[in-house]
């Protein structure tokens, strides 16, 4: 046996056994799939519906960083509540609910992370939605990598930039040139500081949009003090048995906290999932649900300017497929980004609206709406623009020497949307699962139309180029 077969065994039993431990902690819980946006990645495994005669030849996505480890503000609140608790505790009569105990201490590797930093679990799924997608679209990802050929772009955040490392080596394992493994490198290049990326981190960069959002969140706030979320509080206390005086100060804040330890715990490394059983199913709904309101008012449909001030992401994309079509490459471009990235794009392309809007006093209503984070936006969520070449059958398959003499006009272009790896029903497409780019580009066309980035966010006008967006790529 060689070295390079020895290391891939090695390093094969250890990804199984990584992931075994991560499948057992998530099935602990009924449901491991009910945090929102802190939700571990998952997908729906179904074949795709492509168009048929058709080839992909290019794929321009939106991809949230993977799950990783809470932020040193989490970390601070988890201490203040358990310092909390602990003093309502009796040292002779310890609390036990199923496999929870108090008194409780943060697990070592949270302690020990910098704060939001990616876990084991988040560079798996990075790595795993590439081998994914590169068996399901091999004529647009079988080239060798070059910064032509395939495009990465990440926030400035940590987190992005490890996502977008581990999802290339899924699509390049192998193929490279540096040691036994053949690893190869690729450039990762930034779409700017937080506080000036108007491209993949807008909400920082757009005073207006902030000014708004710092005001109360009005339908959050009456939820917090609705019926449902009274009964989560009962309950938990009931469950803790923290005694009349403790029960009575039990704030919604330490409710949300709770079940911040058990989503960060699922998956962190030490894959802790003992918070979790102090909640039953519809406990873990109504706060679902409570951070989906917050998330559907400051992020989505709740304000226009959500999804208006992400028009320069869009913009990019559709730069992507006008070089394609110049030029045939590049065959992918990779965007690294956040929660506040991808749902205003998903928004503006009027995806998973709901007839009526989510508020505070419908919860019951929404039981099965469209608007639920939990699924669409998980920690490594991702959108897919996938465009085929429909010109003829005789040019398919032609190899890249031919490949590279290829043209290809809008016309003969098929577009279809990925979401979290499966096809779904655009809206530009009459509620079909791909339709003709043409039609796709006319249909938000209003979008780039009115992009004035700087009235939008109430903005000085920059000395920037107005392009700036064209020269991410």
């Amino acid at each position: 046996m060689n070295l390079t077969m020895a290391a891939f065994i090695v390093s094969f039993l250890l990804l199984f056994m990584f992931c075994l431990q991560h499948d057992l902690a998530a099935s602990s819980i009924s449901r491991p799939f009910l945090f929102s946006d802190k939700t571990q990645y998952h997908h729906r495994n179904e074949p795709i519906e492509k168009p048929p005669n058709c080839e992909a030849v290019h794929i321009s996505m939106v991809i949230r960083h993977g799950s990783r480890y809470p932020g040193s503000v989490r970390v601070k609140k988890m201490k203040d509540l358990l310092k909390e608790i602990n003093q309502h505790l009796s040292r002779d009569s310890p609390i036990r609910y199923k496999n929870l105990s108090l008194p409780w201490s943060i697990p070592t590797d949270i302690l020990d992370s910098a704060g939001k930093e990616m876990s084991s679990l988040g560079t798996e799924e990075m790595y795993s939605i590439a081998k994914r997608l590169l068996s399901k679209f091999p004529s647009a990802l079988q080239y060798g990598y070059s910064n032509l050929n395939y495009s990465f772009i990440a926030t400035d955040k940590l987190r992005s930039s490890e996502s977008a490392v581990a999802f290339a080596q899924g699509l390049f394992e192998g193929k490279g040139h540096l040691g036994p493994g053949k690893y190869q490198p690729v450039a990762i290049k930034s779409s700017g500081p937080s506080n000036e990326d108007t491209y993949l981190r807008i909400f920082e960069a757009c005073p207006k949009w902030k000014k708004r959002t710092a005001k109360a969140n009005r339908e959050y706030a009456n939820f917090t003090k609705g019926p449902e979320m009274r009964r989560v509080l009962e309950n938990i206390s009931d469950r803790l048995k923290l005694g009349k005086s403790f029960s009575a100060r039990l704030e919604y804040q330490w409710a949300v906290e709770m079940f911040l330890m058990c989503a960060f715990g699922i998956q962190t490394d030490s894959a802790d999932t003992s918070w979790c059983d102090l909640f039953e199913e519809e406990d873990l709904k109504v706060l679902e649900y409570l951070n989906d309101l917050k998330l559907y008012w400051d992020r989505s449909y709740g304000r226009k300017i959500n999804h208006r001030m992400s028009c320069r992401l869009y913009e990019n994309i559709t730069v992507s497929f006008d070089r394609f079509l110049e030029s045939g490459k590049p065959h992918g471009v990779f965007r690294f980004a956040h929660t506040g990235t991808v749902i205003p794009l998903l928004t503006m392309l009027g995806m998973y609206k709901d007839v009526v809007p989510l508020r505070a006093d419908n919860y019951l209503l929404q039981a099965n709406r469209k608007f639920r984070i939990s699924n669409v936006v998980p920690m490594g969520g991702n959108v897919a623009f996938v465009l085929y070449n429909c010109k003829n059958e005789s040019t398919m398959n032609l190899g890249d020497e031919a490949d590279e003499k290829r043209t290809f006009s809008v016309s003969q272009m098929t577009i279809q949307l990925l979401v979290n790896e499966a096809a779904v029903p655009m809206p530009a497409c009459g509620g079909r699962m791909y339709c003709g780019l043409q039609k796709f580009l006319n249909y938000y066309s209003h979008i780039k139309r009115n992009c004035d980035i700087d009235k939008i966010c109430g903005k000085k006008k920059a000395k920037c180029a107005r392009n700036k967006s064209k020269e991410q790529e």
